[in-house]
């Protein structure tokens, strides 16, 4: 992959993940879509915002850099490192939400998920997307390449 294709990519999955988790979490708490009280629904997304707020940082500092912009050289990491932790996270999120709505759906069925395994499962995205990250911006977003 080149260095301009890593960072388009994980910029545009940043800011896609920012804004549709943290909406979707506001705006569908507390309803079938997410039935999660106000105070887990709340804690789950302090828990991730910030985290994706430095990712879309991350990344859109690069850009505004002139000798990023320049540089599009190819770099030495496998497509699937990249965009691997990324996916993993979209599905670990996804089928979390999706349990937790059948799960409470109907009457007399509550066999999703606790809320508090759902913020479990926000901090190992987190963490996941933490330690990419890291990988990422120490091989790729350097200044000086």
């Amino acid at each position: 992959m080149r260095g301009s294709e890593v960072r388009n990519w994980l910029g545009r999955y940043f800011l896609a993940l920012l804004g549709s988790l943290s909406g979707y979490i506001l705006l569908f708490q507390e309803t079938p879509l997410l039935p999660l009280s106000k105070n887990e629904a709340t804690c789950a997304l302090q828990i991730i915002m910030p985290v994706l707020l430095a990712q879309v940082t991350l990344t859109f500092r690069w850009f505004a850099t002139r000798r990023g912009r320049r540089n599009d050289a190819e770099i030495g990491v496998p497509r699937w490192v990249v965009i691997g932790p990324p996916l993993l996270v979209v599905a670990l999120l996804v089928s979390s939400i999706v349990l937790l709505i059948a799960g409470n759906a109907g009457e007399g069925s509550h066999w999703a998920p606790a809320p508090s395994t759902f913020r479990s499962v926000v901090t190992l995205c987190v963490s996941i997307l933490n330690a990419s990250t890291v990988f990422v911006v120490g091989a790729i977003f350097r200044a000086d390449r």
